[in-house]
């Protein structure tokens, strides 16, 4: 089997933007709203999961307790609030070493991605000014299982057309590393809270991950 890296796929927040922050400060508004304890550990776990999903998590065993009309308007209103916040994001806001890393991706010619559970993908990268830095950015909404399901990055494979085993990908979420897992790509989890979780590569920064070090453990 050939095993040379083709293609780098990447999760969007926490990997490219440093909005991880936004997200505790939009979902902890809804928590205090509704009566429900919230903190960052419940954050960084949930983070990779689309909002609904979240939501259902945040109510815990208040979840019976409403309707499916009712957590989508909570969803809604969630991100609502972190729009509002993530208003005035720009450059400043690119995580460590990643536009460096585009840069080296796309002098050597291998293929770019982004898989994010993010509906706000396309705002954020525009507001980073990066959008045009990817060949192809995955539509959440055209994604019918999320993570941990593989579907978002077999998705962004395919339509790189890239064999799975050629890409690795980037996360610091627990479910989108589980999804990189199951779609048979190489792993790089981003962040001390994964240092336990398995993948081919930990980094405790983006800023540690450049074109030289990821080839190299790629072919080993």
């Amino acid at each position: 089997m050939n095993k040379s890296l083709k293609a780098v796929i990447f999760d969007m927040d926490g990997v490219i933007a440093d909005t991880v922050e936004f997200y505790y400060r939009a979902n902890k508004k809804i928590a205090d709203e509704i009566g429900v304890p919230f903190d960052r550990e419940l954050n960084q776990k949930i983070q990779g999961l689309n909002r609904f999903k979240t939501i259902e998590i945040m109510l815990g065993d208040k979840n019976a307790n409403y309707t499916y009309e009712e957590k989508l308007k909570l969803a809604e209103r969630k991100n609502k609030y972190y729009l509002e916040l993530i208003k005035d994001l720009n450059r400043s806001y690119i995580l460590p070493g990643i536009l460096e890393l585009l840069k080296e991706l796309k002098e050597k010619r291998i293929k770019t991605a982004v898989a994010s559970s993010s509906s706000n993908v396309k705002t954020v990268l525009t507001r980073l000014e990066i959008i045009d830095c990817f060949d192809y950015i995955v539509d959440i909404a055209k994604i019918k299982k999320g993570k941990p399901d593989p579907e978002i990055f077999l998705t962004a494979a395919q339509e790189l057309r890239v064999p799975p085993h050629c890409c690795a990908a980037i996360e610091d979420g627990e479910a989108g590393l589980k999804a990189i897992q199951e779609a048979g790509m190489f792993s790089v989890a981003v962040g001390a809270h994964l240092a336990s979780s398995p993948a081919h590569w930990h980094v405790l920064s983006t800023k540690e991950i450049t074109l030289k070090k990821l080839i190299e453990r790629f072919e080993n």
